[in-house]
């Protein structure tokens, strides 16, 4: 197992910060644990490299309804964004998004 630290670019804090309280924690408590803790790298059952590239990261990690987006560079995960997904849209910002 690798740690890593996790960074969180701007967009990706106010976009934590608008989320209720019980949903932030769960959020950054997987954050933590799959991200920080855990090799970031290997796929899992809710971590996946995207299937193409984006400017939103090179995986996501899944948490319920919101998609949390990073890229690994060296020792560090940077957390970009994090979405909602909403039947088969993904909303970033509240913007609908296509990866």
């Amino acid at each position: 197992m690798a740690k890593r630290k996790v960074r969180f670019a701007p967009e990706a804090v106010r976009q934590l910060r608008k989320l209720r309280a019980a949903q932030r924690s769960r959020v950054t408590d997987t954050i933590g644990a799959s991200l920080g803790e855990d090799d970031a790298a290997i796929p899992g059952k809710n971590r996946f490299p995207l299937r193409r590239p984006s400017a939103y990261g090179a995986f996501e990690l899944r948490v319920g309804d919101f998609g949390v987006f990073y890229r690994i560079v060296e020792d560090e995960v940077r957390v970009t964004v994090i979405g909602r997904k909403v039947g088969n849209q993904l909303l970033i910002s509240g913007k609908r998004v296509i990866l």
